[in-house]
């Protein structure tokens, strides 16, 4: 049975560098070849630089507008507790539901009589003569 071989290599920086000066002296690769290949590597390394600046400077705008979007989401999304009402609060805010649904069902001018019964005597009084005009 034929045995797994690897396919990379795993070399440290020091043995790679010898092996190198093996190739070189063996007459297998030739200095100009590396040298090249180093300044090519070095070359693409800047341009890869340079278009990542680029890329980071058009993108700046639009991460900064995405990261406050987010701030402002979550700043909305916040539960907020409710502040309770008090007993005078919701004892006018229960007469004011019970004077709209007495209201309801009233022509226009009915309304309007019941309207100035309000001002003049109060929602209780107003509730009252709206259930007698309806």
């Amino acid at each position: 049975m034929r045995r797994k071989t690897k396919k990379e290599l795993r070399l440290t920086a020091q043995h790679a560098a010898y092996a190198l000066q093996m190739l070189i002296q063996d007459g297998k690769v030739a200095a100009a070849d590396v040298q090249r290949a180093l300044r090519r590597r070095e070359t693409m390394i800047r341009d890869l630089r340079e278009r990542l600046a680029a890329l980071e400077a058009s993108a700046a705008p639009v991460a900064r507008r995405l990261v406050a979007d987010g701030r402002r989401q979550m700043r909305a999304a916040a539960p907020r507790a409710r502040k309770a009402i008090t007993r005078a609060q919701r004892i006018a805010r229960q007469a004011q539901g019970r004077y709209l649904a007495a209201v309801r069902r009233l022509s226009k001018d009915a309304r309007l009589k019941v309207r100035e019964i309000r001002q003049k005597s109060g929602v209780e009084a107003a509730i009252r003569a709206a259930k007698k005009m309806a």
